[in-house]
């Protein structure tokens, strides 16, 4: 209500609740708009797929130094309702329409703006920015107003150079990373200084739990909070040296870990909350600026972030390197095993996602699907049974094809074992990533090498592992050894 308030005089809306308000008419409009979409003919589909590649045309490419590159995405937020993620405080408010004069291009002197399809309209404004990646920028149409890129797509040569030099630094990270821990924990153990002890406490987590470092937010903002920015009330502090912290991480979504942490740290931490209110900062002498000084202290060009992507990549590689190859022997359960340490990375760095609507839909029919097999196999092993005894079969009432000999029998047997239990390994996967979002860690956390080379060494086919897109995000590391670690 506060969003229509917003946009509609009081006159116009004189409404309190959504309750009082009749959407019928809008559901009916839509529900038709649905139905015509869905009814298109050849015709209408083909002119529709024409005017795309004529966008496409127009703004899906760009010349940056003499080659042509792929633009990412050439269209800004259209309207609507926000939905948001997990607990954001903007969920439900309206986004407004963007038109053009609320977006900048960016372009080089000697280029042509590109055309706006607005008649009587024009581009905000028109800028030379030689040192930056993106294309086009905007204010966001939510009303945090926070400015929209539009940039190169992932295949660019721009991007695949800042990927590469982005897992390299974590990489190098692997060299320092014993020295930096000596030094953090020589900070927690300090007597003297509360300032080390928070710099050094702070370091911990953001190495051990893979925390976000954390910076402050405005007050339309989402209150999403990292290491740096933890108050009092995010954490709880239980027996055997075990800590909770609870709190809304980024998009919103709930961070929730109970963890046993070292001795000195625990100390720390109940020495920090000590004389302050809930809403008091657990490290109130620190914040991110000083963390991130702390870091480049010791290794060049550190920051708090490489270690997410360092956490990652080292969890990753040490999961993949215990796969018994003498046990796990197929494919398909060697992809099974990537997509478990997958999920691992995956809940280390808190990535999760909104359950589907229709999730227990989804599973239920699986579940359905794996009974009939399971019932088949049951009929079918005695059919077979009964033939190897020479005794006449017991009527079979699933739909399966029955075999003529004992021999012919025992191999479709060994054939529907193989799909019961890739069916059983189906729904133990969807329940266990119900909630977990594997494709985040996967597209900008995990070193791609370590995919690449394991899928190489262990003879599992890329395409099991890496989507399309992904192989072309990560072209320039395809050409990795097999034996290449991390």
């Amino acid at each position: 209500m506060k969003a229509l308030k917003g946009v509609f005089d009081e006159k116009d809306c004189p409404f309190d609740t959504l309750e009082d308000i009749d959407f019928k008419p809008m559901t009916d409009y839509y529900i038709k708009k649905d139905e015509e979409r869905k009814n298109r003919s050849k015709e209408e589909k083909k002119a529709e797929k024409d005017k795309r590649l004529e966008l496409i045309k127009l703004y899906g490419h760009a010349i940056v130094d003499d080659r042509i590159e792929n633009v990412s995405k050439f269209e800004t937020e259209p309207p609507g309702i926000f939905h948001g993620r997990g607990e954001h405080p903007l969920i439900g408010t309206l986004k407004r329409r963007i038109w053009p004069d609320d977006v900048t291009i960016n372009i080089s002197e000697s280029a042509t703006p590109p055309i706006c399809q607005m008649p009587g309209m024009a581009w905000g404004q028109v800028v030379h920015r030689h040192g930056a990646t993106w294309l086009a920028s905007y204010k966001g149409n939510t009303e945090q107003n926070n400015i929209k890129y539009l940039f190169l797509d992932d295949t660019s040569k721009f991007k695949a150079e800042s990927d590469k030099k982005k897992y390299e630094k974590a990489r190098r990270l692997k060299s320092y990373i014993e020295a930096i821990r000596r030094d953090y924990t020589a900070k927690i153990q300090d007597t003297k200084s509360v300032f080390n002890n928070q710099l050094g406490t702070a370091t911990y987590l953001i190495d051990i739990l893979a925390l976000r470092v954390g910076n402050e937010k405005g007050e339309d903002e989402a209150d999403t909070v990292g290491c740096c920015s933890l108050r009092v009330e995010h954490i709880t502090f239980e027996e055997d040296n075990k800590i909770t912290l609870e709190f809304l991480a980024k998009d919103s979504m709930k961070y929730k870990n109970t963890v046993k942490v070292d001795e000195k740290v625990y100390q720390n931490l109940r020495k920090f909350v000590v004389g302050k209110k809930p809403d008091g900062d657990l490290f109130d002498l620190i914040n991110s600026t000083k963390l991130n000084e702390y870091l480049k202290s010791i290794m060049p060009d550190l920051s708090a972030k490489v270690f997410r992507t360092y956490n990652a990549s080292i969890t990753l590689q040490n999961m993949l390197n215990k796969l018994n190859e003498s046990k796990v022997t197929t494919v398909e359960a060697r992809v099974q095993f990537y997509n478990d340490a997958n999920r691992e990375v995956a809940i280390l760095c808190n990535h999760q996602r909104t359950a589907p609507k229709n999730f227990t839909a989804q599973l239920e029919k699986v579940q359905e699907q794996l009974n009939e097999k399971i019932q088949q196999r049951k009929e079918l092993a005695d059919y077979v049974n009964a033939l190897k005894k020479g005794k006449k079969p017991k009527k079979v009432t699933t739909d399966i094809k029955l075999p003529k000999t004992a021999k012919q029998g025992t191999a479709q047997l060994e054939k529907l074992d193989k799909s019961i239990s890739s069916m059983e390994n189906k729904l133990k996967a969807k329940e266990a990533n119900k909630e977990v979002a594997l494709g985040t860690s996967k597209i900008n956390y995990m070193d791609p090498r370590i995919s690449i080379s394991w899928c190489k060494d262990k003879e599992v086919p890329i395409e099991k592992i890496f989507p399309k897109t992904l192989r072309s995000k990560f072209f320039w590391a395809m050409q990795i050894e097999p034996t290449w670690q991390f």
